[in-house]
């Protein structure tokens, strides 16, 4: 009986959070005072609009699967005041672009094509982009809006693109996301093999939480599919707080071919999400919080250890991007000798 009790105890606890954010969409904000990050999104959420061509950013994506892909772009206004690893919310604020996140400059993409056309166009270095994949109880909001501070605290040179795929972001949503990462393999895929298409561009994939699973099953079945062009302009892959079985990661890298370099885990055995899905399947441990990286054999990954990083969020899931010292930290690596994402910061 304790075990079903603890259970409801812990979910409860995580369904009591703040209501969630929501995209403020501001049309006629001039950016004056702001720093702006423009954030691509690829969605395969199901949208407000009948038109698959277009977005409607201020009813947002809800959890509803579509076997649609939808392409768009948002301009997000970041406040002189930002500090690093938060994000600025409104909530119940009227927003106010000196001290919040906002969004201006709302773009619809007719097609993959079309996305490419004006991922090209935006001024940065296309020939390099990264490509987000968030992880589980993350509504879009969420999801663009912490691209747009990650891009941010990180100085990212390249353009960021967001894969905002249906999590039910609801703390009880577990194993709906979980359903919901099987299904968006395929658009996940699709995304990859557009963007190292013509055009001649590298991908550098950062995946946090469940969103890493989402990664290393579309990598795996690219590499079964025979779809190896793709995988080698990878230049890059970053899994953050993986939400992953340890022996189904080895399982799955190891059909990997060729195997992205460099790769490298960001764990913390002070994640308490991560602890709680090791709860719920059973297992001592996830591999985010894995404490013996030669449990994963000669596999070429390099394992930053993010344990001993104090500050960004209390339970530890998203220090990576949340955390002053852990952003200096891979900052640091990012223009160091072991230049952990090469290229793209």
């Amino acid at each position: 009986m304790q075990r079903p009790l603890l259970l409801c105890l812990l979910i409860l606890s995580l369904a009591g959070c703040a209501a969630r954010g929501v995209i403020t969409l501001l049309p006629e904000l001039d950016g004056q005072g702001t720093d702006l990050q423009r954030v691509f999104i690829a969605s395969n959420r199901l949208s407000g609009s009948d038109d698959a061509s277009q977005f409607i950013f201020e009813q947002d994506f809800g959890d509803v699967r579509d076997p649609n892909m939808r392409y768009g772009s948002i301009l997000i206004s970041i406040p002189p005041g930002h500090r690093t690893g938060n994000i600025e919310w409104p909530g119940a604020e009227e927003p106010d672009p000196q001290r919040h996140f906002v969004a201006s400059d709302q773009r619809t993409f007719a097609d993959a094509r079309a996305f490419l056309k004006a991922l090209d166009a935006s001024g940065r270095q296309p020939r390099e982009v990264v490509v987000f994949v968030h992880g589980y109880n993350v509504n879009n909001a969420e999801a663009v809006y912490r691209l747009a501070q990650i891009a941010q605290d990180f100085d990212a040179k390249v353009p960021v693109i967001a894969f905002s795929w249906p999590s039910a972001g609801n703390p009880r949503g577990y194993v709906y996301d979980r359903d919901s990462v099987m299904f968006s393999r395929d658009d996940l895929e699709t995304l990859l093999t557009a963007l190292t298409g013509p055009g001649d561009r590298k991908v550098l994939l950062v995946a946090h939480s469940m969103g890493s699973q989402l990664v290393m099953e579309t990598l795996r079945q690219m590499a079964i599919s025979g779809n190896r062009g793709a995988l080698a302009d990878i230049s890059g892959v970053a899994l953050i707080s993986p939400d992953i079985d340890e022996d189904v990661f080895v399982q799955q890298a190891r059909r990997i071919t060729p195997f992205p370099q460099p790769f490298t885990l960001m764990v913390s055995d002070r994640d308490r999400a991560l602890n709680l899905a090791a709860f719920l399947t059973g297992k001592p441990a996830r591999l985010g919080s894995i404490t013996d990286p030669g449990r994963l054999g000669n596999l070429p990954v390099q394992v930053v250890d993010l344990s001993d990083i104090e500050g960004g969020d209390r339970g530890g899931h998203t220090t990576a991007f949340t955390a002053p010292a852990a952003i200096r930290l891979l900052r640091d690596l990012a223009t160091g000798a072991s230049e952990l994402i090469e290229g793209a910061f």
